[in-house]
């Protein structure tokens, strides 16, 4: 098995199309993705929400302070304030609430055609009593963080009047206790490490590498098959083992596949330092299971009736095409779409299971979620290798 699989590893290496495929057109591709997001999501991000303060003396008000004091990591102010009446922060609202561009405007990247009235994403209200309130017109990402944001500062409300009374020094220290709670309500309000919203994408690319593992051992494995070439013929009718001629195969073409996702993720992670958000021995384990869930489902393919390799390859074509539109390769919100409307796709579409368990390690952290991911990865790729291998012992030929 040993002269197979170096055998078949040299004759990989040697094939120019299997390694462009493999290796040179992922890279020219994370490039691509690189150069058209990279810069996008760092304007974005720095973008301050627009919101409405109502409330008497509002400007003096110890929660405006804390909130003006609110920065991003570039130093940008987190929040764009305006102070106005009831009345009128209801029109703000009301106004970004009909806006079709929402998103936009929420980020502050459509000015108002009227140039006058603004839309704000919520408004707080000061009560009188001390009480602080958010009216908020969608329920989003951002009006969740500055949902968060209000209750951190209800709970931390009494430690600032308290300071307030002992002296300026004092409620400059509570002050800027109660800042930094909020900027790690900022920071989970999106959850994640990397809230960037293109870096799916780069699962996406990661999920592609890992299918086209299924396409090299289709290859692979159906020349050696006696109804599709001359080789499959004298690998028949020699004494060696069909299964022990596969897993030689397989291996080789594990090795080649672990070789190009090597160095891909050290272009990706070390040269243009994408954050994939989690821990890089993880994220590293999810490749691995990833092409080896892809080597068995071209393993399951290549055993698929007595086709010939022209049909073989155009199910496997469909199988991974189809399946890299479903998650989301293509267009990232097709994904959340299928997950709304058929759940199950996505549980046993394997690139949609990859992207998930990438998702997961950056949203959520090595836990429940991410550790289902990689349950269901092990236990797909277990099927595809068994169902495989049953479908192998069935074919049998006649005469050679």
């Amino acid at each position: 098995m040993l002269r197979i699989y170096t055998y078949y590893l040299k004759k990989i290496f040697r094939t120019k199309t299997v390694v462009f495929w493999g290796l040179a057109f992922p890279l020219i591709l994370g490039s691509l993705f690189y150069f058209a997001f990279g810069s996008i999501y760092g304007q974005q991000s720095s973008k301050a929400m627009k919101i409405a303060i109502v409330g008497e003396a509002a400007e003096s008000h110890p929660f405006v302070k804390v909130l003006e004091e609110l920065t991003y990591e570039n130093g940008s102010k987190m929040m764009d304030i305006t102070f106005a009446t009831k009345e009128e922060a209801d029109v703000m609202l009301k106004k970004s609430a009909n806006d079709d561009k929402q998103a936009k405007a929420i980020l502050g990247q459509t000015p108002d055609k009227d140039g006058e009235t603004k839309k704000v994403i919520g408004i707080i209200k000061l009560e009188a009593d001390g009480n602080v309130t958010l009216t908020i017109a969608e329920n989003d990402m951002y009006q969740s963080i500055l949902a968060g944001i209000v209750s951190s500062y209800r709970a931390k409300a009494d430690l600032l009047a308290d300071s307030a009374k002992r002296g300026e020094e004092a409620y400059a220290k509570a002050a800027e206790s109660v800042a930094k709670d909020m900027e790690y309500v900022v920071s989970q309000g999106a959850q994640g490490e990397n809230k960037d919203p293109y870096v799916p994408y780069f699962y996406n690319l990661i999920a592609m590498m890992c299918m086209l593992a299924s396409t090299t051992v289709l290859d692979a494995v159906v020349s050696l098959q006696p109804n599709c070439s001359s080789t499959g013929l004298r690998v028949g009718a020699s004494g060696v083992s069909k299964l022990k001629y596969e897993v030689g195969v397989i291996l080789a073409v594990l090795t080649f596949q672990l070789i190009c996702m090597a160095t891909a993720l050290i272009y990706l992670l070390g040269i243009l330092r994408i954050n994939f958000g989690g821990e890089i021995p993880m994220i590293c384990l999810t490749a691995v299971l990833g092409v080896l869930m892809g080597c068995g489902l071209g393993y399951l393919v290549s055993h698929i009736g007595r086709f010939t390799y022209g049909v073989k390859n155009t199910i496997l074509t469909l199988i991974t095409m189809g399946g890299g539109a479903i998650s989301g390769l293509y267009a990232v919100q097709l994904k959340a779409v299928v997950e709304e409307a058929a759940p199950i796709v996505n549980r046993i579409n394997p690139m949609s299971v990859i992207t998930d368990a990438f998702y997961s390690l950056n949203m959520f952290g090595v836990g429940e979620r991410y550790f289902r991911a990689i349950i269901t990865m092990l236990a797909l790729t277990a099927g595809l290798f068994l169902l495989g291998a049953v479908l192998s012992r069935r074919n049998q030929y006649e005469s050679l």
